[in-house]
This record gives C-alpha cells, structure tokens and sequence, in this order.
C-alpha cells in the first residue's frame, strides 16, 4: 500500500548570485511513525517499507534509524527480493509504536552529494508499506503518520552565533487518513 511521497535534500535554500550569508543549506529527512493497533496479546507484524525513487537511494548518501521502543538503530537500506526495491524491514509487536527515519548522510567529505561541503543531494520519490512474508501475523491495523523534517544551517558552521530553524511538515496519504489495514 502506498503511504506517502518523500524528498531528501542536502541543497542550499536559495542558489548563486545569492550572498551565501543568506542562502543557508536544507537538510531534509523523512519520518515515519507507524503504530501497530491490533489488540495487545496478537501476533507481532513484520513489515517492509519500501521506497521507489529518483534518482534513486544511495547507501553512501543516506542511512536509516529504527527505534521500537529499544532506541535508535541506525543501518542502511537493502534491496528485497521480491521487488528489487530499496527497503527497511521492521517487526512491531501489537500495541506498541515505531519511527522511522530515512535521513542524507552528511558526515560523508566531499565529492559525496549528501556532504555539506557540495549539499548536492536530491532525492524523491514514494513509500510502500507492505506486509511481510515473514509476518507472523497475517493482517495488521496500522495508524501512520508520515511527515518531512528539515534543519537550516548556515554556510559557515564556524561563525559566532550561527542561525539554525527547522521545520516540520505532515505529508498527505493516499486515504487522506492514517488509519491502513494491511492484508
């Protein structure tokens, strides 16, 4: 089932002949918080999440973070199987809730696009979260709430007093809701 579009940037905000002291660097993530609702006691569900992009999703230019309720684990996507398609499995007991996180990777240096020194990162596309084969739960009653996240940093990380805002945004689903049921 589709869930959302996504878009990951490592851009600055305004291109040349802006003054650099104004045109400030975007970094933008997706975020996915997915709570499984099924009665406490049922079966735990896995899911895929499963991304279809252009250009395309580069492990050297991102990274993912997973918390369950454990923490944060941080990891990289890999391709299923079935489809072929950058993904991210996660099991998520009945009752309980999860973030997701698809995030550019800017401790990468120079020429890597998602580096702050280049901030030539441009990805979008759209998500599908899909009920695992491995699931040993057949069905799921899932509440979603997709949503894009963007830190502005200056140019100059290294000026006295340096400017960063953030912003938070909702991302529509194709139901207008967030409550899905997986079969």
């Amino acid at each position: 089932m589709q869930i959302s579009t996504f878009e990951i940037l490592v851009q600055p905000i305004a291109p040349k002949p802006f003054n650099s002291a104004v045109s400030r660097r975007v970094i933008q993530a997706y975020f996915l918080t997915i709570a499984n609702v099924d009665a406490p006691g049922s079966d735990d569900v896995v899911l895929s999440l499963q991304f279809t992009a252009t250009p395309g999703l580069n492990n050297d230019e991102i990274f993912t973070i997973v918390d369950t309720g454990l923490g944060n684990v941080f990891g990289d996507l890999s391709i299923d199987d079935n489809t072929g398609k950058p993904s991210q499995q996660l099991t998520l007991p009945a009752g309980k809730s999860a973030l997701f996180v698809l995030q550019p990777d800017i401790s990468k240096s120079a020429p890597n696009p998602a580096s702050l020194d280049v901030a030539k990162l441009e990805v979008r596309g759209y998500v599908d979260l899909l009920l695992s084969p491995l699931s040993p739960n057949p069905a799921a009653k899932l509440l979603v709430s997709p949503q894009i996240r963007g830190t502005f940093v200056p140019n100059d990380l290294s000026a006295p007093n340096p400017d960063f805002d953030q912003q938070a945004y909702s991302l529509p689903t194709p139901s207008g809701g967030s409550l899905i049921t997986l079969p």
